[in-house]
């Protein structure tokens, strides 16, 4: 899979990492697997490090990667870390979506910056 998960409990959060060539399917089976994890649990976040991702969704399946974030993730923070202006602009798109269903998100093209709102996202849900 074209995705590495890993959960660190003491920081209340996943770690995704996409990179190569994904597609839709691929993001949603990883979204899937993560889901299902139950070491993944309640109050946890999730920082994805997309920069080294060869796929960038196009309108149609931005909208559906929100649908499926929201549905699996609905209330979680996450930060999304990818690179290049179109991948940020696509990130700040899908994270638009997901805020407005009710979802602590934020797209980043800095890793450090997306470590400390994460970090603060997660403190704040856990109150």
């Amino acid at each position: 899979m074209p995705y590495s998960i890993s959960i660190d409990p003491a920081r209340k959060r996943a770690l995704v990492v996409g990179y190569g060539a994904n597609d839709f399917a691929s993001s949603v089976a990883a979204m899937d697997e993560l889901a299902a994890d139950p070491d993944f649990e309640v109050g946890f976040g999730m920082l994805c490090d997309f920069r080294g991702n060869e796929y960038t969704p196009g309108t149609a399946d931005s909208g559906k990667l929100a649908d499926a974030y929201a549905s699996r993730f609905g209330g979680r923070p996450m930060a999304l870390v990818v690179s290049g202006l179109l991948n940020y602009g696509v990130a700040n798109m899908i994270t638009t979506i997901v805020r407005l269903r009710g979802s602590p998100v934020a797209a980043f093209q800095v890793v450090d910056d997306a470590d400390a709102w994460l970090e603060e996202a997660i403190a704040k849900a856990s109150v």
